[in-house]
């Protein structure tokens, strides 16, 4: 009966919304009409402002596209109609000097001087593009310049008409803040790059505003364009109480190449235990645990604001002072948890990535529903109940009800109870492999550790990563890459199939296995049958030197002791072994032991 009732009111609702919407729709046709006949598109374009944005580089480039993105939104949201128009300079993948000359030419051409009210233009290539043609091309525009880190500010002086959103130098407030929520901290160490203009400035700027006035009270650290090893042994000799500052988006290779941003991020986190901040909203989510960041859409934003300014002013009045570039504070929650930071201590106004809502406000809208639920069918019980006061008829039917919903209140909590097993099912397992997810992985090592602590028994660990896997997807396809990964899932599960043996797969395309109750031989004899199942299966690959996929191995080996190892030590050891047998041409594993003297061993996966 309670099903009939709520289905009546469910159809009364939905024919008057129906009404109702039927009516609205027929204003906004109507509106719409009267708009055409009043008004044209032709005379709103003729009306318009036109902005040329000037891009360095090309469309799909993640810091300009923001720049982008930034300016269109707040263009839009204006009062005032804007027409944008952007051109792309593509210094970063071709030459730029012949595309600057045909882009001024093709501008000539279709007499932009005529065409456009103001430049906004982002990076160095762009403002250096449009002071180039400023006499020929832009005599009365105003230009608005973004994304200045390595440029002449004398030159921007001396130019007329040219205003901006100029460089953000307020590095100390960012140092400042990580000191807050650290008062222990001894050691500030900051690691850079001076490889490439914009990484140069900043390195810079720490040195000339903020290490002078951080080292009287602080040991000051700063490590420059050192290999991943190198900077390894460095960091290992400083202070526990050590925070580590990312000057540079990127670091170099071995090979004499650069990591890319977030490789950079992920491996800074990972060769050590200290917390680690950063200036590029390009880490942000890959192991920092956040920063005072300038992103490319506050720059984008800032800069239409200005604009929209300009525009709105006369054409013979000065143009308004070049303003400083604003800043945001953002923080990795994951991170914050991980170096046991009180989340209470975070500034006010900051911006979270990993934020984990509470259940009830994840599941509000299907709790709001099942109380109003709840309540409707309880105040048909009241009605039923006070009827049978008067009728005493009624009383069987409004037993009947009351076993009805009993019988879906019961539903309900099974359907509740399959969805909560569900969950904790999902949480700890990955759903492409099948194997345990980076949680699980984090909880079973720490667990693993200090058992094999308390009981003296040795542990292994092996950190996996495909070889060339980038190439792979980049040749084959994401689509393939997965299906490839599943089929090495398999063979893990094949070979490591005791039930203490904790199988993952963790982000970025790697598995790791640990092995409890193992000593490093013993683990190297898993390692091989890792190989050599792999081998049997051969995977295709054309660009691996055997011609199928082929794995390396990072092996870290604790044997009996009662020491309590710090399980990111642990992890760092593998990963380390594992990036050198990358480096050593993969197919191989190479391995390490833990709280004894280390003697690292080779071994090949043919």
């Amino acid at each position: 009966m309670s099903k009939r009732i709520l289905c009546k009111v469910t159809g009364l609702v939905s024919r008057c919304f129906n009404i109702q919407f039927a009516s609205v729709v027929m204003v906004l046709l109507l509106s719409a009409s009267a708009t055409s006949l009043s008004s044209t598109p032709v005379s709103a374009e003729m009306s318009a402002k036109k902005i040329l944005f000037i891009n360095s580089f090309h469309r799909g480039y993640g810091w300009s596209d923001e720049v982008e993105n930034g300016l269109r939104e707040t263009l839009a949201a204006s009062a005032e109609p804007i027409e944008l128009s952007v051109v792309y300079l593509d210094t970063l993948r071709h030459d730029a000097a012949p595309i600057k000359d045909k882009l001024a030419d093709i501008l000539a051409l279709k007499k932009v001087n005529d065409a456009t009210d103001l430049i906004v233009t982002s990076d160095k290539p762009a403002i250096e593009f449009a002071l180039a043609h400023q006499d020929t091309l832009f005599p009365r525009q105003p230009i608005i310049y973004t994304a200045l880190t390595d440029f002449s500010v004398k030159t921007l002086n001396d130019a007329p008409r040219i205003t901006g959103i100029s460089e953000f130098t307020d590095y100390l407030n960012a140092v400042d803040i990580a000191l807050t929520l650290h008062p222990e901290a001894e050691t500030i160490a900051f690691i850079g790059s001076e490889r490439e203009g914009h990484n140069q400035h900043m390195v810079d700027v720490i040195r000339d505003n903020v290490i002078p006035a951080l080292s009287k009270k602080l040991n000051i650290e700063i490590y420059l364009d050192k290999p991943l090893d190198e900077l390894d042994e460095s960091l290992s000799q400083l202070s526990a109480k050590t925070l580590l500052f990312a000057l540079s988006n990127t670091i170099p290779k071995m090979d004499g190449s650069l990591y890319s941003p977030a490789e950079t991020a992920r491996l800074l986190a990972s060769v050590t235990p200290f917390p680690v901040y950063t200036f590029w909203h390009s880490h942000i989510g890959h192991g920092p645990v956040g920063g005072q960041i300038v992103t490319g859409f506050s720059q984008g934003k800032a800069a239409a604001q200005l604009a929209l300014q300009v525009l709105d002013q006369d054409l013979n009045a000065p143009l308004p002072a070049d303003q400083v570039a604003p800043a945001s504070l953002f923080f990795d929650l994951e991170a914050v948890e991980k170096h046991q930071i009180e989340s209470a201590k975070l500034p006010e106004g900051s911006r979270f990535i990993n934020y984990q809502a509470p259940i009830w406000q994840e599941y509000k809208t299907e709790a709001l529903t099942t109380l109003v639920i709840v309540f409707g069918l309880s105040s048909m019980v009241l009605a039923f109940v006070l009827l049978a006061r008067r009728q005493t008829e009624t009383i069987h039917q409004i037993s009947d009800e009351n076993v009805e919903l009993n019988h879906a209140l019961d539903l309900n909590q099974e359907a509740l109870d399959d969805v909560t097993h569900q969950l904790e099912e999902v949480n700890i397992v990955d759903e492409l492999t099948g194997l345990g997810n980076t949680r699980h992985f984090n909880d079973m090592l720490d667990k693993e550790l200090r058992r094999a602590s308390r009981y003296k028994t040795p542990l292994s660990l092996l950190l996996i990563s495909v070889d060339q896997f980038d190439a792979y997807v980049n040749t084959q396809g994401q689509e393939d890459a997965d299906k490839q990964l599943v089929a090495i899932s398999q063979i893990i599960k094949d070979t490591c199939q005791r039930s203490s043996d904790v199988l993952a797969f963790l982000q970025n395309a790697k598995f790791a296995i640990i092995l409890p109750h193992t000593t490093r031989d013993n683990s190297q004899v898993v390692c091989q049958k890792l190989h050599s199942g792999l081998k049997q299966k051969s995977l295709p690959f054309i660009l691996s030197q055997t011609g199928a996929i082929t794995l390396s191995i990072g092996l870290s080996s604790l044997e009996s002791t009662e020491d309590r190892i710090n399980p990111q030590h642990m992890f760092n050891t593998s990963e380390m072994m594992r990036i050198d047998a990358e480096r050593k041409g993969g197919n191989g594993t190479r391995s390490d032991v833990i709280s004894v003297h280390s003697s690292s061993s080779t071994s090949n996966g043919n």
